[in-house]
């Protein structure tokens, strides 16, 4: 049966060869195996720039695979990139042009996808939320959407459906768009991931990350901001302005924040739980991991993207914001990522819903002053320079960060002693570079 997909995934299903899990069979619940993605070699394959990027659920032993097999582009032989992160692994590939196919060949098998190009128009300089769903009722779709767009000026979406069986593509395109949102759908059928034992609680539930990079990829590098959230948050403000004005404006463009549980009590009979329903929050409850929203083009926008956090930026605790909550809605679920259960038997305290919250908070902020043309000019070169800082592996942070600080060193001594600095960087750059031709990294 043939799996839909709307990216270019590739499969070693009809191959031998497996993915192992990291985690121990003790920290594995029941149905963990039956969970775990052994089969997805490549979620999507992008071409961008000069190079083809796959995006992979982290790769453990299959990363030998694709150094023991033959990786082409279109028949042609290339050598692959790879770099892992937690739960995703990326692999590069050097392509001047884009290619039609990639393809992996090994021990007399062969497995291919197709490569797709950049969209970075479809939602340039808009505020645009990501999501991933599967087999949410309607209601609760078209209630989330409508709440970000009126509360937070969300103005389009990416809405990655994982499969669902109770609507098609085209009642969801028309609900999301009713509710005010320039809608993008997108399926996949991969499976979600299973749930282990803390501390593997989710150390392997490698498609939403898979996903939120392979759209980042794809559509999101020029938008003004992407907010990252699921069916059951609702993001709100405690100040004038919104979460997308927050991450756009900022200087660093990136803001993050917590959020709290809220519980719905809802009469036996009732057609559908909604998000208005729930008021009640349980005092000492553990606050939500946190959430984000991102500006793609800003300093941090090479990072790789986790559902808490941005990879490969060890600074996201800086970024941690006050002026943002969420409501994780306790009862909107469908059980597909979480036990739906609340704790029994403890207090629960009425309290404002999301939507009277809204209604109570301050508006009109005041207009910002139009930065002043050098400003915008040193802005995006400093932006330049740390989106390929934060690109980089952390050993190349850590060689790249000592080496600007020795430049720097040299300069002020040499102004300081009334020379011109430019012969002792050379030299210093020489020895940096004969030293790294010695033991590449």
């Amino acid at each position: 049966m043939d799996v839909i997909s709307d990216f270019s995934t590739c499969s070693l299903q009809d191959t031998p060869f497996r993915r192992r899990s990291r985690v121990a069979p003790a920290y594995r619940k029941p149905g963990y195996d039956a969970a775990f993605d052994a089969t997805t070699l490549w979620m999507d394959a992008v071409w961008q720039d000069g190079a083809v990027t796959l995006t992979c659920p982290r790769l453990n032993n299959l990363a030998a695979l694709l150094k023991r097999g033959r990786l082409t582009l279109d028949g042609r032989p290339v050598r692959p990139s790879v770099r892992n992160f937690y739960r995703h692994s990326v692999v590069t590939l050097k392509s001047p042009q884009r290619p039609e196919s990639v393809a992996l060949e090994i021990d007399g098998y062969r497995v291919e996808s197709s490569v797709r190009g950049t969209e970075p128009e479809r939602f340039r300089d808009r505020n645009v939320i990501v999501t991933m769903s599967r087999d949410n009722d309607l209601v609760w779709i078209e209630d989330f959407a409508r709440f970000h767009a009126e509360s937070q000026g969300a103005e389009a979406i990416v809405f990655i459906d994982n499969g669902s069986s109770g609507y098609g593509v085209a009642e969801l395109q028309a609900r999301l768009e009713r509710a005010g949102l320039d809608a993008l759908v997108l399926r996949t059928e991969l499976p979600f991931g299973p749930r282990g034992i803390k501390p593997h609680a989710n150390s392997e539930l490698f498609l939403q990350t898979c996903a939120l990079n392979a759209v980042r990829l794809r559509y999101l590098q020029e938008a003004r901001a992407v907010l990252f959230c699921d069916i059951d948050e609702l993001v709100l403000s405690r100040g004038e302005d919104t979460v997308f004005d927050a991450a756009a404006l900022s200087r660093f463009g990136y803001t993050r924040f917590r959020g709290v549980w809220r519980h719905a009590r809802v009469a036996p009979g009732t057609a559908v739980v909604r998000h208005a329903d729930h008021v009640f929050r349980r005092p000492g409850e553990a606050p939500c991991p946190h959430k984000w929203c991102v500006r793609p083009s800003g300093p941090v926008g090479q990072t790789q993207w986790r559902p808490h956090s941005l990879e490969g930026f060890h600074f996201n605790w800086l970024f941690d914001s006050s002026a943002f909550t969420f409501h994780h809605c306790r009862q909107i679920t469908t059980g597909w990522k979480r036990n739906p259960a609340s704790r029994a038997g403890t207090a629960m305290v009425e309290d404002l819903s999301a939507a009277a919250l809204v209604q109570r908070r301050a508006r009109g902020a005041l207009a910002r002053p139009a930065p002043s043309r050098l400003r915008r000019q040193v802005g995006r070169l400093a932006e330049a320079a740390s989106r390929q800082f934060f690109g980089l592996t952390a050993l190349r942070q850590l060689t790249t960060a000592a080496v600007i600080l020795c430049c720097f060193s040299v300069v002020l001594e040499e102004a300081l002693d009334n020379d011109p600095p430019q012969q002792e960087i050379y030299a210093f750059l020489d020895a940096v570079k004969r030293v790294s031709q010695l033991d590449p990294f």
